[in-house]
């Protein structure tokens, strides 16, 4: 059942600008603790190019000073998780059926993981070898890396979000599947077609030009598109035991 509500649209935005304020406070502590930890924490974000060409620099007055705040804004907002994903969730489900609010926390719980697995595999594995072709590979009697930290957390931040978001994909099979817009069936009819298109995806988001570069983010894919059809074949198992309908 749906949880009977009787606030009107303003109260409404005035829960959601409460909620917000903590969330935001959260994260502004969170920040500011994280601080006092960013240059450790930079030590450990560093160690891959480190180990290819053993320090990298800042070139500006303020740079050393902004990288060291951008990671202490990463420090709080994932030190702050709890408290704004449960100020998101106060918020939203009242509006939910007990079955939808099972199937979002499974979500969630899930792709968490997911996202977690996906950046820890880019930065233990990609990030290491995608800097041993770009920095070691690529330099000569003429070409010397002097990399800015600046450009090096930014090349890893967007390595670690697109494979913790890659890794996703799984999730987002299943939660169509769950909602009846895909089938085991329709997902084995167009294995061919969503292999290519993985190939492409790891063609765009590794920074490595040769095949081995796009071999180590397609070949985990693909599992977790195989994984996605048993997944998707659970589901369906399930829904027909309770007597409801399989799209393909």
């Amino acid at each position: 059942m749906i949880k009977e509500t009787s606030l009107t649209f303003t109260q409404h935005l005035e829960e959601l600008r409460s909620r917000l304020w903590v969330a935001l406070a959260a994260v502004a502590v969170g920040t500011f603790a994280g601080f006092f930890f960013s240059e450790a924490l930079l030590k450990i974000l560093t160690a891959p190019i480190q180990n290819e060409m053993g320090r990298v620099y800042f070139f500006s007055p303020t740079g050393a000073f902004t990288v060291r705040l951008k990671t202490a804004l990463l420090v709080g907002v994932v030190a702050a998780s709890p408290v704004w994903l449960y100020e998101l969730w106060q918020f939203v489900s009242p509006a939910l059926f007990e079955k939808e609010k099972k199937m979002i926390l499974g979500l969630l719980g899930a792709a968490s993981l997911l996202f977690l697995g996906g950046v820890i595999f880019a930065f233990f594995w990609v990030v290491p070898v995608s800097l041993k072709f770009l920095v070691s590979g690529m330099q000569s009697e003429i070409l010397k890396p002097m990399i800015s930290v600046e450009h090096y957390v930014s090349f890893l931040t967007g390595m670690l979000l697109a494979f913790g978001a890659a890794f996703n994909f799984p999730v987002m099979l299943l939660a169509l599947t769950g909602l009846g817009v895909l089938g085991s069936e329709k997902l084995c009819r167009y294995r061919r077609h969503v292999i290519v298109l993985i190939f492409i995806a790891a063609a765009v988001l590794t920074p490595t030009p040769d095949v081995f570069g796009q071999l180590v983010l397609a070949v985990p894919l693909m599992v977790l598109f195989e994984i996605s059809i048993l997944g998707a074949k659970i589901i369906e198992a399930i829904r027909k035991k309770r007597g409801g309908g399989v799209r393909t």
